[in-house]
């Protein structure tokens, strides 16, 4: 069952108790008391059916067409009409089945005459349809705000999830860029290698496109990923360039949002090596206790020229971004120069499922 229909199963079952509490009630007193007191029974049922007309007419017509649409003085008109149906209607009603009834209490002293206790039917009537409309109000006011509510949560979490493709699929073109780039400097040195970083590329691309497209992914794939993409990196690197990684192993159980290292660990191959002086990049990925996570990333500050928009940023800011959709509150992204290095780091609460 949906949870549309679970929710409007509920909410009838609750109305059918309550109407059903309303009408039963009176039986208590009366039921022992001989039949006349069943016609009393009945005149007392006589209103509240007319009431569970106003409650409904409004709930489900009156308020939807004129309040919801802002058409106040013409909500407030048709409740006069209704209101002067329903009044002509149970006067109609009691004339024609309780005319006996009203005239055997008129004789009673303790009771008023038959036209002041029209009168005071009336009035109580008209006070019982004017609290019935005003709850039916209230009741359908309080449950569309609630709708819109759970529509307006939703809207929000599809443009979230909008977001995030769009987010990913920046990356992913960015991510094939710069490792073709790389593959392509790399034939010019060694032919083998740039055969077999071919390969290795068609099980990164192959990672990026079909695994990573979950909202979570266990952390231990996508270190494998990120080891895999850091060893194709490296197979190009020149003799002056000092690489350190330490990646754990981490814990099966523990899953993030795919594709979170690979923005810093490109940066680095990308911003940190130069072709003549010497470098270093170090990666580290790590638990700190047992519920953060961090990636620390080091290397050579070789800032590019402003020229050269390969340096703009793109990988970064898209993992800030996601970050800030996913992980809201829950992660710390920093960079920050040192000398001549330039490190970027960020930690992450894990057990966020």
């Amino acid at each position: 069952m949906s949870e549309t229909r679970k929710n409007s199963s509920v909410q009838l079952s609750i109305h059918l108790i309550l109407w059903g509490i309303i009408l039963f009630f009176p039986l208590i007193f009366i039921f022992s008391e001989g039949e006349r007191n069943i016609t009393r029974y009945l005149d007392f049922s006589l209103p509240i059916v007319f009431l569970m007309v106003v409650f409904y007419t409004n709930y489900f017509l009156i308020i939807k067409r004129f309040l919801f649409n802002k058409k106040i003085w013409q909500f407030f008109l048709a409740n006069l009409i209704l209101f002067a149906l329903c009044l002509l209607v149970m006067d109609l009603i009691r004339q024609f089945f309780f005319s006996s009834y009203y005239a055997a209490l008129s004789a009673n002293k303790h009771f008023p005459p038959k036209a002041k206790m029209r009168e005071i039917i009336m009035y109580r009537d008209i006070i019982s349809m004017s609290v019935t409309a005003g709850l039916s109000t209230a009741i359908r006011m309080t449950t569309q705000w609630y709708q819109s509510q759970a529509e307006q949560k939703e809207l929000e979490k599809l443009h979230i999830e909008s977001e995030l493709n769009n987010l990913k699929h920046q990356l992913n073109p960015h991510f094939l860029f710069n490792t073709l780039n790389n593959i392509y400097s790399l034939i010019s040195i060694n032919q083998e290698n740039a055969q077999n970083a071919v390969h290795q590329l068609s099980n990164l691309i192959r990672y990026v496109l079909y695994e990573s497209d979950h909202p979570k992914v266990p952390l231990s794939k996508d270190l494998s990923f990120t080891t895999n993409y850091i060893k194709l990196m490296g197979l190009r690197l020149p003799a002056h360039v000092s690489l350190e990684t330490e990646i754990m192993k981490p814990d099966e159980s523990i899953k993030i949002a795919p594709l979170l290292f690979i923005s810093l660990v490109e940066n680095a191959f990308k911003h940190g090596v130069s072709p003549t002086e010497a470098s270093h990049i170090s990666i580290r990925i790590s638990m700190n206790g047992a519920n953060e996570l961090e990636c620390r990333v080091e290397n050579s500050n070789f800032p590019k020229p402003e020229e050269d928009k390969s340096g703009s940023g793109i990988g970064l800011n898209n993992l800030r971004k996601r970050l800030e959709l996913i992980y809201p509150g829950s992660f710390e992204l920093k960079v920050e120069e040192k000398g001549d290095s330039y490190i970027s780091t960020f930690t992450l609460k894990t057990g966020l499922e």
